[in-house]
């Protein structure tokens, strides 16, 4: 995901994951451990974006390249 433009719009410390297709955003916890907070495929661009925390909101442009995570507070 280097070419892509990456949107964080929260204050929250993310970490994006790529494993071949497979894209996680996560955020750090203590003692080394994550939390998976939203899930897609890059090669699916019609398939959704899973997130799965509920204060979160991930938005993709897979044409553009492009990422929007965002509070869905901001809203």
């Amino acid at each position: 995901m280097n070419n892509w433009k990456i949107n964080n719009m929260t204050n929250r410390n993310l970490l994006i994951q790529q494993n071949k297709n497979d894209v996680s955003i996560v955020e750090p916890l203590s003692h080394g451990t994550f939390k998976i907070l939203s899930e897609f495929k890059l090669d699916e661009s019609s398939s959704p974006i899973d997130t799965y925390d509920d204060n979160l909101y991930v938005s993709g442009n897979f044409k553009n390249k492009e990422l929007i995570i965002y509070n869905k507070s901001n809203e």
